[in-house]
């Protein structure tokens, strides 16, 4: 490992050492982005990195699994709707794997960005119950799960 890589590997655990919940989940959605670009790009060289491929798809899985297993049950209707926005990715990531599709992954990530977005600007609101409030009232994240 090179100086630069371990530097900025200290710099990410502290990060994740010193960051709030909402904070963590906004660094999850980043790492879960930039896997799925990785996986992209693994697939547009000539020759295709299946292995790349596969280890970026691998590694969005466990993201998307750990975001799941962090879904506090009490918030209801936020809860119900993130537990489904994360099978459709389970979903996805699956059929992207077994067709190699670009499309889906493409789609797949669109969706992700724009819930980052919204986890971004979640926190701005100051107060946590307002944050809820929020969440529930004015931007209901919804998945078209047919896709």
């Amino acid at each position: 490992m090179n100086k630069f890589s371990e530097t900025s590997d200290q710099y990410r655990q502290i990060q994740i050492e010193t960051s709030s919940s909402l904070d963590l989940v906004i660094l999850a959605y980043e790492a879960l982005i930039r896997n799925l670009y990785q996986a992209l790009e693994a697939l547009s060289t000539n020759p295709a990195s299946h292995d790349v491929f596969n280890e970026s798809l691998s590694k969005s899985q466990q993201i998307v699994s750990a975001l799941d297993d962090g879904i506090d049950d009490s918030q209801g209707e936020l809860a119900s709707t993130l537990a489904d926005l994360y099978q459709f990715a389970r979903a996805k990531l699956i059929e992207s794997n077994m067709d190699k599709d670009v499309e889906k992954l493409k789609a797949l990530i669109a969706t992700l960005e724009q819930v980052k977005v919204f986890w971004e600007d979640s926190r701005a609101i100051p107060d946590e119950d307002m944050v809820n409030e929020s969440i529930q009232s004015e931007k209901k994240v919804t998945v078209d799960i047919a896709r």
